[in-house]
């Protein structure tokens, strides 16, 4: 008999967000755009980049913004959404997070020529992980 639900975890470093919740589906943010999981998919781990988790818990829309990790989807259905940071809706400060935003892009752009790689991917992953949180706060 096929499944109708999976049990899903998103865990951080600072503890979960959400651990064995029951729902019906999952998008996640993967390398190669969202990534959609429903019950039954096949086993996998991917990696996730900053963005917005969306999916449905009771008759509630959930959205959280997530950091750079990992996707597991093991054989029993558990889907394990492993990142560095993960805001709810409610703990994100749009503002704030938009006034960095305009501060990380600048740096970006005043410093195209001359910064090196380790500082441009960080710049980098901190735009996308402000950028999910307007989107998830939005």
């Amino acid at each position: 008999m096929a499944a109708t639900s999976i049990k899903l975890d998103i865990l951080t470093p600072m503890g979960p967000k959400r651990r064995g919740v029951e729902v019906a589906g999952v998008e996640i943010p993967g390398l190669n755009g969202e990534l959609g999981v429903l019950p039954d998919h096949v086993p996998f781990v991917t990696p996730v980049i900053p963005g917005v988790v969306r999916f449905r818990e009771r008759d509630e829309s959930v959205r959280i913004a997530v950091g750079a990790g990992f996707l597991e989807i093991g054989a029993d259905g558990r889907v394990a959404i492993l990142v560095e940071r993960a805001l709810e809706t409610a703990e994100i400060d749009v503002a704030g997070a938009r006034a960095a935003l305009t501060r990380v892009t600048a740096e970006l752009a005043a410093q195209h020529d001359s910064i090196d790689a380790a500082e441009h991917r960080k710049l980098v992953t901190e735009q996308g992980w402000l950028e999910a949180q307007i989107r998830a706060g939005t």
